[in-house]
């Protein structure tokens, strides 16, 4: 790389990490304005959250199109990528999460001029805007915590989509407080509780798969860069529907708050989503990145155990409380039992297929030890 290059990439960069700073200062003005909503205007909370929108299209614009390629990225295909270079890459089912987020801030942006300039008001879209922009900004959260906790390296981009995107929510909510309130919740409950069951049948069916990719993965006692990868997408599967699970959750929940607080299977229900969010974040934080070292045999028997263990202990607390999730969702005969009852047959649950796990992990050694000798 010559001296005019450098200069050319300092220059990039310094421009770079002025426009995310003045984006962020520009978008906290706008946030505090938005926070004032209930004394200004309600065409004036449409103006900030246009404004918000055009200022995420714009950045988004810029580091794709405007800024051009950069020199030191060698391009690969995505099947050759090891799991840390899809992280690094910032794709999330392999799009990449900025244009995740230009779609997002365009559909939002196109929404809110039409209403700024034709005054009508429609809460089932208010809710349904409320409601993906609780998506999106759970995805480049999820993405900006892998981004620096995996390469230590703090993404002010995704940053500044992120609090774009938190704004937005937040100025959405003061603008149309009627869209969240119980009636339009219990209006909307049909298609909030299909998008709830899209996301079990997303995260139940991304642990199901994971498991058994685990298995005949390890039929040669190790895991290929290429497999990893893989098993790293199906992870992305399970926290979409994580995701998905979430937002909706929230919708249907404040449709009768002191009902669902009230019930157990609910509360069980909500213990199972943590310990699920928990594993995830374990599970792409630590095993997903590191999927690949991943071997049982006999050679590399003392190499990598901790995370070897942990991957058997994740999968299987990710298929037992994604199972637990789905029928404590779907049963309502579980209303019956108390919650003490059903966490303690949970935690039998888990301890059992946490010893199935280790013992499905010694089984494999085994074989391995076998087949070298």
């Amino acid at each position: 790389m010559n001296e005019l290059e450098k200069n050319q990439k300092l220059f990039h960069k310094v421009i770079r990490r002025s426009a995310d700073l003045i984006a962020i200062a520009l978008v906290l003005v706008s946030f505090v304005f938005a926070l004032r909503g209930f004394f200004i205007p309600s065409h004036m909370m449409l103006i900030i959250i246009v404004f918000l929108a055009l200022t995420g299209i714009v950045l988004t614009i810029y580091k794709n199109y405007l800024r051009g390629p950069r020199g030191d990225v060698e391009p690969a295909e995505p099947a050759e990528h090891r799991p840390i270079e899809h992280i690094k890459s910032m794709l999330f089912l392999e799009i990449p999460i900025e244009f995740i987020a230009m779609g997002y801030f365009v559909l939002i942006g196109l929404l809110y001029t039409i209403f700024l300039l034709t005054g009508a008001v429609v809460p089932q879209l208010d809710l349904a805007a409320i409601l993906l922009s609780g998506l999106i900004a759970f995805l480049l959260l999820f993405k900006w915590i892998m981004s620096l906790g995996i390469t230590m390296k703090y993404n002010w981009r995704m940053f500044t989509f992120f609090i774009i995107t938190l704004c937005i929510t937040t100025a959405l909510l003061i603008l149309r407080p009627d869209a969240i309130s119980t009636g339009m919740l219990q209006e909307a409950f049909r298609y909030t509780f299909t998008a709830h069951l899209l996301g079990l049948v997303l995260g139940l069916g991304g642990a199901i798969i994971m498991d058994l990719m685990i298995f005949h993965f390890l039929g040669n006692f190790s895991i290929s860069n290429r497999e990893a990868v893989i098993m790293h997408l199906v992870s992305q599967m399970i926290i979409l529907g994580l995701a998905i699970l979430i937002v909706s959750g929230f919708a249907l929940m404040y449709t009768d708050l002191d009902s669902y607080l009230s019930n157990p299977r609910f509360l069980m229900k909500m213990t199972a989503v943590g310990v699920v969010t928990i594993n995830g974040i374990v599970l792409n934080l630590y095993v997903a990145p590191k999927m690949e070292l991943i071997s049982l045999r006999k050679e590399d028997r003392n190499k990598n155990q901790t995370l070897v263990t942990v991957s058997f202990i994740v999968g299987a607390v990710s298929a037992v409380s994604w199972f637990s999730v789905f029928f404590l969702a779907t049963i309502h005969v579980l209303e019956s039992f108390t919650y003490f009852t059903m966490l303690l047959i949970y935690i039998i649950l888990l301890m059992s297929a946490v010893g199935g796990g280790l013992f499905t992990k010694w089984n494999f050694e085994r074989k391995a030890v076998e087949e070298s000798e």
